[in-house]
């Protein structure tokens, strides 16, 4: 819920101080226009640093909730990058680890190669989409996050909450349905709707687009998941067709 600086009323005070002080110029008794003056100058002193406080105060709630916001919202990139380069990791074996390729390139990439890859193994269709799965749960549970803090974010002023409410709500059920896919052995949809799912949040929130990768290579993939502990040491090490 926004605060709003009452500047009407402010400004009100602030002429009936004023209006107070100009009496001075009527009374005639010296004591009465000294007591007069003193009471107007008061409240003219009083109103205008009152005001000023009240607007400093809210400056500076605002931004601290701005920081909140966008803390938050990093949380959302942290996980989308994180996937993305699962995906790429999980790419390894199919194209050289230097080149560098969108993730909508990885994501089709391994998508027309499930039916030729292994059934069983470290290496399976299976495992690979396991792997990914988890950046998948990540966000799910970001999703419940956000959603457990609706009443706080009401009180600092979230921008487009509501919306942003039902958005992920409906990202929550596609991350849901994504995750059934897999447990059914679905590995293609499995793939292919996860690249949704990156999608969807990117055209919510097209300002958070520049903060992805355009292109990145599976060796850069693979050093950022070690990097964040993610990743299991060398087994994806990738290698060249």
């Amino acid at each position: 819920m926004k605060y709003k600086i009452p500047h009407l009323i402010y400004a009100g005070l602030l002429l009936i101080s004023i209006a107070i002080t100009a009496l001075t110029f009527i009374i005639e008794d010296l004591s009465w226009s000294t007591v007069v003056a003193s009471v107007g100058a008061g409240g003219i002193a009083s109103v205008v640093v009152a005001w000023l406080l009240d607007y400093r105060k809210t400056k500076i709630q605002a931004i601290e909730n701005k920081a909140r916001h966008e803390e938050l919202m990093r949380q959302f990139i942290r996980i989308y990058r994180r996937l993305m380069s699962r995906v790429a990791s999980e790419c390894y074996g199919l194209c050289d680890k230097d080149e560098k390729h969108s993730f909508q390139f990885w994501i089709q990439l391994l998508s027309s190669k499930v039916d030729f890859l292994p059934k069983e193994g470290q290496h399976s269709i299976e495992n690979r989409c396991t792997c990914i799965l988890s950046s998948v749960e990540s966000l799910k549970r970001q999703i419940e996050i956000f959603q457990s803090q609706s009443a706080t974010l009401i009180y600092q002023d979230f921008p487009d909450l509501e919306q942003s409410l039902q958005f992920f709500e409906l990202l929550q059920f596609h991350c849901w349905g994504t995750i059934k896919q897999l447990e059914i052995g679905n590995y293609k949809v499995f793939i292919d709707t996860t690249y949704i799912l990156y999608l969807d949040f990117i055209n919510e929130f097209p300002q958070y687009k520049d903060d992805l990768p355009d292109e990145y290579s599976i060796n850069e993939a693979v050093q950022l998941l070690n990097a964040h502990g993610s990743h299991p040491k060398n087994k994806n090490e990738p290698s060249k067709r």
